[in-house]
């Protein structure tokens, strides 16, 4: 089935997505991000920005962030800029852009973010995304990403294992990623990780 459609149905029901960091006992990581991202004039990209929960989450704490959101669902756009609107937020945008070919200049952006996307690509097009990433995050900036992620905890463990069932093959590849070592090809770094139900906020540095 073709992937806009996939998302277009899944928009009407992507946001019930967060209820499972209720069962998780850590919270949901889309805060977290909130301790990597300063409260400054940066310019942030929201890769695979969906029907923007976690750009929302930092556009509504950090007032002074100008955030962009690309996408190739409209329909997970529609819903993500009804949510700006009721939420009246000026400096959150969203709009239609492949992430394996972003209409970007190198060195755009401060800041780069993807939540729960990454999982869900093919190797060769999420090593296309790390590509393009690396390539519009200026030198000193910051990569984000949240995403699931192996756990300690036996109960998440097992959640995860259930999970795994219901992800494409991809997904248990994409759990082996060792994050320190994997994005240096692309000049990043990881600075960072903190556990969060079921998942991970890993930060890195672009050299």
């Amino acid at each position: 089935m073709n992937s806009r459609l996939i998302y277009g149905f899944l928009a009407k029901f992507y946001d019930l997505f967060d209820l499972i960091f209720l069962f998780g006992g850590k919270g949901s990581p889309r805060f977290g991000l909130l301790e990597v991202i300063p409260n400054t004039s940066v310019t942030i990209l929201d890769v695979c920005v969906g029907t923007a929960a976690s750009s929302l989450v930092v556009a509504s704490r950090n007032t002074e962030n100008h955030i962009l959101g690309i996408d190739i669902s409209d329909d997970m756009l529609a819903m993500a800029r009804r949510k700006m609107a009721r939420k009246k937020l000026t400096n959150l945008e969203v709009r239609n852009m492949s992430a394996t070919a972003m209409q970007f200049p190198d060195n755009s952006f401060d800041v780069v973010m993807v939540s729960f996307a990454l999982h869900e690509l093919e190797k060769e097009q999420r090593e296309k995304v790390f590509q393009e990433i690396s390539r519009v995050l200026k030198a000193g900036g910051t990569f984000c990403v949240v995403d699931f992620a192996r756990q300690r905890n036996r109960r998440n463990r097992a959640f995860l294992r259930v999970w795994t069932l219901l992800e494409p093959s991809c997904f248990s590849e994409f759990l082996g990623i060792d994050w320190s070592v994997h994005l240096k090809v692309y000049g990043l770094s990881l600075e960072s990780d903190r556990e969060f139900s079921f998942s991970k906020v890993w930060r890195l540095r672009k050299e």
